[in-house]
């Protein structure tokens, strides 16, 4: 089960910063080129620089751009533009935002966690991981030796015994507060209450913990102690690199939301849509959807809405495809457990995954691209905007766009109770917290 500890996070200095939206960034994974470059020309603090530093045309080293990042992070430090907090606390990490017009609340509980091995079965993942980006994150860690930003976990408190103290505490002043250009709120607490300590570390240590987001980031943990361990052998029980800086976030909240990661086919891949659709017939009741024509967006709109309900019915996919523009609702066949011939070693709850269901049978069958990483990279593009996956079929990058209805959190739950993981890109949780609210050396408390 979960081990929390309280730690002297290391903060940006709001007194000399002033507006932290201005040095915060998104998690670097959901960080593109053009993002990277506006949040470089954002402020010459922002923490861009530290978790993913820009190479330069005169890098000799191609680990430059992370002995730069441990450079920034002590001038930084010695500058008092980052602070570190005087004594070891847990912190209150709140979002405050609308989504489709409803106000949402979401809060976690900001702790170094002791790491372990996902087959000891106190923390959980839920997807599979890439070996590039582990290897970018462990290069990062060994030269700055500090956790930028959170790995985001899940726990499960149905009958919400934390409600109360936690509620108490965000009744307090907040130690900062900020808002980013996409209307999020953030505030953030902390927390050195014996009590309140002691509290959440008594429940913590009967609960397991899901992995909602930095997968990567906690592989990296693991690595890096067992580089130590190798060379200077077993780390004593309270050595810190033992831990790592997590954001914990009830499963149950009300204001966490899934949602859905969609999939659009390069053009590189040849398709008729007249084969394919019959091709599918097997499996699916191919509906061509009425969609009136107009704006872009309202077309999305009115898709995403048929899809969700008829999602409440079994499982559908919206289909887009161009020349002439097509919208389609492929509802799946009700009565069969369509995946139980081809994945006899999942459990249910895996087989009747709505991405899995579209990789297996659409995909891979109906399409022909493998499920090998090669082959998903070179044919297909993941995107959490509808509207973008629709516009890359408008632009002719891709050929046929495919629509999903999200993933629950239930469901992440139980696939990871039963050791299995969901295929890459099947979720997309959100709020994400953003990098440089809260950051941790892992060689001290």
């Amino acid at each position: 089960m979960a081990e929390i500890r309280p730690f002297r996070g290391i903060r940006y200095n709001q007194e000399a910063i002033g507006d932290l939206s201005l040095v915060v960034a998104p998690p670097y994974d959901v960080i593109d080129e053009h993002g990277r470059n506006s949040h470089y020309n954002k402020h010459p603090y922002n923490v861009i620089r530290l978790i993913l530093n820009r190479p330069k045309k005169s890098d000799r080293d191609p680990e430059q751009p992370y002995v730069r990042a441990a450079q920034f992070l002590e001038q930084w430090l010695a500058q008092r533009v980052l602070i570190q907090d005087p004594a070891p606390c847990f912190y209150l990490y709140r979002h405050r935002y609308l989504m489709e017009s409803e106000y949402k609340e979401c809060t976690g509980l900001v702790a170094r966690v002791r790491v372990e091995e996902f087959s000891d079965g106190g923390i959980l993942p839920h997807e599979d991981i890439m070996p590039k980006p582990l290897e970018y994150r462990m290069k990062l860690l060994n030269h700055t030796r500090m956790n930028l930003d959170f790995v985001h976990s899940l726990y499960s408190d149905p009958t919400e015994k934390l409600k109360d103290p936690i509620l108490a505490e965000m009744e307090k002043f907040p130690l900062a507060q900020f808002q980013t250009a996409d209307g999020m709120a953030h505030d953030l607490w902390s927390v050195t209450d014996e009590g309140f300590v002691n509290r959440m570390t008594r429940f913590f240590g009967k609960k397991k913990l899901y992995i909602a987001d930095g997968h990567h980031r906690y592989q990296t943990a693991l690595e890096y102690r067992r580089q130590a361990i190798e060379r200077e052998g077993e780390l004593s029980d309270d050595d810190p690199r033992n831990f790592l800086m997590m954001m914990i976030v009830e499963m149950e909240n009300p204001g966490l939301s899934v949602l859905p990661v969609h999939r659009v086919v390069l053009s590189n891949l040849s398709l008729s849509i007249e084969d394919f659709l019959k091709g599918v017939e097997q499996w699916f009741t191919v509906e061509e959807m009425d969609i009136t024509k107009g704006a872009r967006s309202g077309q999305v709109f009115h898709m995403l809405r048929r899809l969700e309900t008829a999602g409440r019915d079994g499982k559908a996919f919206g289909l887009f495809v161009k020349e002439p523009d097509r919208f389609f609702l492929l509802s799946m066949k009700p009565g069969k457990d369509v995946l139980i011939n081809i994945e006899r070693k999942s459990s249910p709850a895996y087989r009747h995954l709505d991405v899995k269901i579209l990789h297996r049978l659409i995909i891979e069958q109906a399409l022909g691209i493998p499920s090998d990483r090669e082959s998903v990279e070179q044919n297909l593009v993941f995107t959490r905007d509808a509207l973008e996956a629709l516009q890359m079929v408008d632009s002719g990058r891709g050929v046929a766009a495919f629509f999903l209805n999200p993933t629950k959190v239930e469901q992440v739950r139980e696939i990871a109770d039963h050791g299995e993981k969901m295929p890459q890109k099947s979720t997309y949780f959100y709020p994400k917290p953003s990098s440089g609210v809260v950051m941790s050396r892992v060689t001290e408390w």
